[in-house]
C-alpha cells in the first residue's frame, strides 16, 4: 500500500519529516562526542565522572545549536523545493532539495570525525585558522592522518557511513512526502504553520535558548577542567563561530598595516606603562613581568563596582552642568578620586574586559567574544588574587551570558556567577533585569557570608535604555531636559549607590575592603570629532570605610586598564602579570589613555586627543578650547603611541600572544 499524505495532517507528516533528522543528526553527534571521548581523553587528568556527564548535557546545547541552524537552512530549501513540485515540476524539485542537503549533512560528517583527529594534533577544536591553510592542504591531511597513530581508515568509514545513512533516511522520507501533492487550502495552511514552527524552533535552538544572549564559547565552561569545557563545544559551532568572528574583523578593519617593528613596539609600550622596577619575562609578550609594588603585602577585600554609563558629564564633583550625583560627590570627597580617566570603549564588554584583564579596547570584535581568548587565560584581576587565596565572584542583574560575558569571566579566574537567574521573578523589574537597589542588596548579603578575603565584581543595570526607573524615582521632566529620562535613570543608580554606601559602611568585612566605582563607558554625546572624549571619561573611586586610603583626588590622565595595577599597588607585594595599565599612584614620565570606537582610535594626552581611523587622516584636538589645532611634534608623538596600542593589541590577539 502506497504511503498517502492526508491533507489534515500535512503539519503532523513535515514536522515528523523533520523530526526524524533532528533525532538522526543528535544520534550521530552524540557518537561523535563519544568518540571523542574515547579518542582523546587525557589520562593524566583525573576528570570526575560527574563533570563528564554533564559535559554531554552542556554539549547538547551546542549540538542542538547546529541542528537548528541545520534545520533553518534545508526548511528554507524544502519550502522551495515544495513549491515547484505543487507546480509539477517534481524531478527538479526533488533534486533542489536532495543536493544541497546531503552536500550540507556530508560536511557535517566528515568535519566531525576530522575534528578528533585535529583536536588530538593541536589541542584545541577546527576553528578559522584552517581557512588560512587552504593552500597548503597536504600538509594537514598528513598531519591530521598519519597511519600509525590516527587510524585514517576507521575515520573514513564513520564518516561514510554516518553520511550514508542520514542521506539515505532523508531520500526516502522526502520521496514518499511527495507522492501526493498539496492540492487544498487547508493543506497548504498547514504546510506553511508548519514550516514557521520548523524555523522558529531552528532559530532559538541555533541562539542556544530564548534568552537575549547568543551562544557563544563562553556557555561550555562549565567546570575547572579545561579538557571538560572543550569536550562540550561542537566543533561546527566552534568553526563557525570563529569564521564569524574572522569575518567580523575583516568587515571592521581589524587587519591593520605594520607601522612599527616588534623592537618598536615592545620599547614603546614598556617606556608607556613606566613599569621600571618589573622583570620582563618574555620577548613574544612584551608586557609579560613580575613587577613589584616595593609595599607589604596585604589581604584586603577588593570590590569592584562597575556603574553602567556612569559618565563625567553628569557628576557634579566632576563639573557637571546638570548635577544628578550627590552621593557620588560626597562619597568622592573621602576617597581617592581620579579625575582624569577615560574608558577604553564604547560597550560594557569592552569595559568588563579592560577593568578586570587590564586590556585595550580592539577595534573590532571585544576581548570577551575574541575566538582566541577561549585558548589562554588573562593575567587578570581575580586570577591574581585567587593565587592569592581569595574567593572571586562577579554578580550582575541581568544576564551574564550576554556578549559571553560569565564564559570570558569563569575562564579568567572568577568562580562564582551570579546573575538575573538567581534573584526572584519579583526583583526582575526592568527590561534588562534587576535595578540596582535589589542588586545591592543581594550583593550586600552575599558578601556577608563569604570568607575573607574576596573579591566581587558588581555590574549594575538602571542606567541603561530604556530607563524603566518607577514613577517615585523620577525627579525630571521633560521641562527639564530632552534626555530627562536618562537624568532619572542616572539619578536613581546615584541613589541606590548611597542606600549601598550606607548599608556597608560600618559592617566588619567593609573596614578590611577597598571599594572601586568606576564605569563601564559613556555614551552618545553632541561633538563633531570622530571621537569625543566626553563619551568615554568616566570617573573611578578607591573608597574605604576603614581608613585604609587618604582623600585626595589625581588629575593625571588614564583609562580603564590602569585599575588592575592600581588596586594591586595597595594591596602590596609583587605579582605576575601582563596589564596594559599603569600604577597611578607612581610618578609617571607619560600619562596616557587609549581609545577605540569601530573604525576610530586615538590616545588622549593631558589636554590633548589624537584621532586617527580607516579612511581619515590623524588630527589633533585642543581638549580645552575645543577646536582642531597644528602641532607637528605633538602629532607625532601621539601618533607613535596609537600605532602602538593599536598594532601591539592587534597582533596579540590574532597570535594569542596576550599572556604566557
Amino acid at each position: 500500500m502506497k504511503y498517502k499524505i492526508k491533507e489534515r495532517n500535512t503539519y503532523i507528516e513535515t514536522m515528523k519529516f523533520f523530526l526524524s533528522q533532528y533525532m538522526y543528526l543528535y544520534l550521530f553527534m552524540l557518537f561523535i562526542r563519544c568518540y571523542f571521548l574515547y579518542k582523546t581523553y587525557p589520562e593524566v587528568n583525573n576528570i570526575p565522572f560527574s563533570v563528564i556527564s554533564k559535559g554531554f548535557f552542556v554539549g547538547w546545547i551546542f549540538d542542538n545549536s547546529i541542528i537548528g541552524s541545520y534545520l533553518v537552512l534545508t526548511g528554507v530549501v524544502f519550502f522551495i523545493s515544495i513549491f515547484l513540485n505543487f507546480f509539477g515540476l517534481k524531478k527538479i524539485s526533488k533534486y533542489i532539495y536532495i543536493i544541497p542537503t546531503s552536500l550540507l549533512i556530508i560536511a557535517i560528517s566528515f568535519s566531525s570525525v576530522g575534528d578528533v583527529e585535529y583536536f588530538n594534533e593541536f589541542g584545541y577544536h577546527i576553528n578559522s585558522t584552517v581557512v588560512n591553510y587552504i593552500g597548503h592542504t597536504n600538509e594537514i591531511v598528513d598531519t591530521m592522518f598519519t597511519g600509525n597513530v590516527y587510524h585514517p581508515f576507521i575515520n573514513l568509514f564513520i564518516s561514510c557511513f554516518s553520511s550514508f545513512i542520514l542521506i539515505r533516511n532523508v531520500v526516502k522520507k522526502y520521496n514518499k512526502y511527495i507522492e501526493h501533492k498539496i492540492t487544498n487550502f487547508k493543506g497548504i495552511v498547514y504546510f506553511i504553520l508548519s514550516l514557521l514552527t520548523l524555523l522558529t524552533f531552528g532559530v532559538f535552538s541555533s541562539r542556544g535558548g530564548f534568552s537575549e544572549a547568543v551562544l557563544d564559547w563562553g556557555r561550555a565552561n562549565y567546570s575547572n577542567y579545561s579538557y571538560a569545557n572543550q569536550f562540550a563545544i561542537n566543533p561546527i559551532f566552534s568553526f563557525g563561530r570563529s569564521y564569524y568572528n574572522m569575518k567580523k574583523e575583516e568587515r571592521k578593519g581589524a587587519t591593520v598595516n605594520r607601522t612599527l617593528n616588534n623592537k618598536e613596539l615592545k620599547d614603546n609600550i614598556r617606556n608607556y606603562i613606566g613599569d621600571s622596577g618589573a622583570v620582563y619575562l618574555s620577548e613574544e609578550n612584551p608586557l609579560l613581568r613580575i613587577t613589584n609594588t616595593e609595599n607589604q603585602e596585604k589581604k584586603y577585600n577588593v570590590v569592584v563596582v562597575l556603574m553602567e554609563s556612569f559618565m563625567s558629564k553628569y557628576i557634579g564633583i566632576q563639573g557637571a552642568k546638570i548635577d544628578v550625583t550627590p552621593n557620588f560627590n560626597k562619597l568622592a570627597k573621602e576617597g581617592v578620586l581620579f579625575d582624569n580617566l577615560y574608558a577604553t570603549g564604547t560597550r560594557s564588554n569592552r569595559g568588563i574586559a579592560s577593568v578586570n584583564v587590564s586590556f585595550p579596547s580592539p577595534r573590532a570584535i571585544a576581548v570577551t567574544k575574541e575566538f582566541t581568548t577561549s585558548q589562554k587565560r588573562f593575567y587578570s584581576l581575580p586570577r591574581i588574587l585567587k593565587g592569592r587565596g581569595y574567593n572571586t565572584s562577579f554578580i550582575y542583574g541581568g544576564d551574564a551570558q550576554f556578549d559571553n560575558m560569565a564564559g570570558f569571566l569563569k575562564f579568567n579566574g572568577v568562580d562564582k556567577i551570579i546573575d538575573v537567574n538567581d534573584f526572584p521573578e519579583k526583583d526582575r523589574m526592568i527590561k534588562w533585569g534587576v535595578p540596582d537597589n535589589l542588586l545591592f542588596e543581594k550583593s550586600i548579603n552575599y558578601m556577608d557570608s563569604l570568607k575573607e578575603p574576596f573579591y566581587v565584581n558588581m555590574f549594575t543595570l538602571s542606567n541603561h535604555a530604556p530607563y524603566d526607573i518607577q514613577d517615585k524615582d523620577k525627579i525630571y521632566t521633560e521641562k527639564d531636559a530632552d534626555n530627562y529620562m536618562r537624568l532619572n535613570a542616572f539619578h536613581f543608580a546615584d541613589k541606590a549607590l548611597g542606600e549601598f554606601i550606607k548599608s556597608v559602611k560600618n559592617k566588619s568585612w567593609a573596614k578590611n575592603t577597598i571599594f572601586v566605582f568606576i564605569a563601564d563607558h559613556g555614551f552618545k554625546t553632541d561633538n563633531n570629532f570622530e571621537l569625543s572624549e566626553d563619551r568615554f571619561k568616566i570617573p573611578m573611586l578607591i573608597w574605604s570605610p576603614g581608613d585604609i586610603l587618604k582623600p585626595q583626588v589625581i588629575d593625571k590622565t588614564a583609562s580603564q586598564m590602569d585599575l588592575l595595577p592600581t588596586v594591586m599597588h595597595i594591596l602590596g607585594g609583587k605579582y605576575k602579570n601582563s596589564a596594559w595599565g599603569r600604577d597611578l599612584f607612581k610618578k609617571q614620565d607619560k600619562n596616557l589613555a587609549y581609545i577605540t570606537q569601530t573604525n576610530y582610535y586615538g590616545v588622549v594626552d593631558g589636554k590633548y586627543l589624537l584621532i586617527d581611523g580607516n579612511g581619515i587622516n590623524p588630527k589633533l584636538v585642543d581638549l580645552e578650547n575645543q577646536k582642531y589645532i597644528k602641532d607637528p611634534k605633538k602629532e607625532k608623538e601621539l601618533y607613535k603611541a596609537t600605532r602602538t596600542y593599536l598594532e601591539l593589541e592587534t597582533i596579540q590577539l590574532k597570535q594569542g600572544k596576550f599572556s604566557d
